[in-house]
């Protein structure tokens, strides 16, 4: 007798943690403030994946290393700003551009300024610098700095880049190479 009675506080405890946890699954699923912050966590953590993509992606190109790429992006990506004189597609495209950036600006690095994500798209604003001391296609080496700002988008699909949309200030860059010439001033009147 003495044996039960001294195994009743222990089954108390043990019921009681039961039940509690019971209530707080039943709570977990039944609640909508318990499952909004849930889908907000699952939100909140795709999203910092997709920046890490990002990131990793973009410590590539400034390292001239596309070394396990094929982990950070589908094989048919899409790059819809690529140089029209690429031929290729898919990841090797991003590898032959990556190349021609390279072998123009060897210097050329990208520094992501900020970056949001919405959905399946990660937005991030960059400013790229180098030294132009190789051929770009075929526009001979000049020896000058560019020193621009961007905006790109990339879209995700199975956590990997599949499409990317970009904009640099290509005009300036053209000015600062000295491959084009400023805009004329307003005439005066």
């Amino acid at each position: 007798m003495h044996a039960l009675l001294s195994t009743l506080p222990i089954a108390g405890i043990l019921l009681f943690a039961a039940c509690e946890n019971a209530e707080h699954e039943k709570a977990e699923h039944h609640d909508p403030m318990n499952a909004m912050h849930a889908e907000m966590m699952k939100t909140d953590s795709a999203a910092k994946a997709q920046e890490a993509m990002v990131t990793a992606i973009n410590d590539r190109f400034n390292s001239n290393n596309m070394e396990g790429i094929e982990d950070l992006m589908t094989a048919d990506v899409v790059d819809h700003q690529m140089d029209p004189s690429i031929k290729t597609t898919g990841i090797q495209s991003i590898k032959d551009l990556l190349n021609m950036y390279h072998t123009a600006f060897p210097d050329v690095k990208q520094e992501i300024l900020g970056m949001a994500t919405k959905g399946d798209r990660t937005y991030f604003q960059i400013h790229m610098t180098g030294t132009n001391t190789g051929a770009w296609g075929d526009m001979p080496a000049t020896g000058k700095v560019m020193d621009v700002m961007g905006c790109d988008v990339m879209r995700f699909e199975n956590g990997k880049a599949a499409e990317h949309w970009g904009y640099t200030e290509e005009a300036k860059m053209m000015m600062q190479l000295g491959l084009m010439p400023p805009p004329a001033a307003p005439k005066k009147k």
